[in-house]
């Protein structure tokens, strides 16, 4: 049965990445003790170390967990750039992010960490774009400019409509191209 994951040890991890993320909209990483985290998962320390070497350890596996998932979805996406594309990508991105609401609105909130965004979006650029299509101004700017829309649909609620999202995130990219 190699790669089932014991129930004991799921919960267990389910119970401190729910405890972390409330833990990090109440303050910074930095500020979270192993101790307190264990005591509020309902845990022992030892068994949190059986899992992780600190906090930082724990945040950093949770945010690979859904850089992973999400690299998962792209690999799937044929690499051709076209509005299409780009739309399917961003639009399961946006799915992703929704999905993980909670964890989301924590690493991008003020005690968040703003790089993991960027380790997202990045995977859709890479994935995604041909970039070709682009100055290396242009590629930053849409790169920018695709994480400044996510952002505000989080701040705002996420009361836009998944496919609003995209497509105006592909009306901006489009703007963007470089032309012949």
């Amino acid at each position: 049965m190699e790669g089932k994951i014991d129930k004991r040890v799921q919960k267990t991890k389910e119970r401190l990445y729910k405890v972390l993320v409330t833990l990090l909209t109440e303050r910074p990483i930095k500020d979270i003790t192993v101790k307190e985290l264990s005591e509020r998962a309902d845990i022992n320390r030892a068994t949190f170390y059986l899992h992780y070497t600190d906090v930082f350890d724990l945040l950093d596996q949770m945010e690979w967990d859904l850089v992973h998932k999400f690299e998962g979805i792209c690999d799937g996406l044929n690499v051709n750039f076209s509005d299409k594309q780009f739309l399917q990508a961003f639009n399961q991105l946006l799915m992703l992010i929704q999905e993980n609401k909670d964890l989301c609105l924590a690493l991008f909130g003020p005690n968040g960490d703003r790089k993991f965004f960027t380790k997202l979006v990045r995977v859709v650029m890479d994935k995604c774009f041909d970039q070709k299509y682009y100055s290396d101004y242009g590629f930053a700017f849409v790169l920018a400019g695709c994480v400044g829309i996510i952002l505000h649909w989080l701040a705002g609620g996420m009361r836009e409509s998944i496919s609003a999202v995209s497509e105006t995130a592909l009306v901006m990219v489009n703007r963007v191209k470089v032309v012949g």
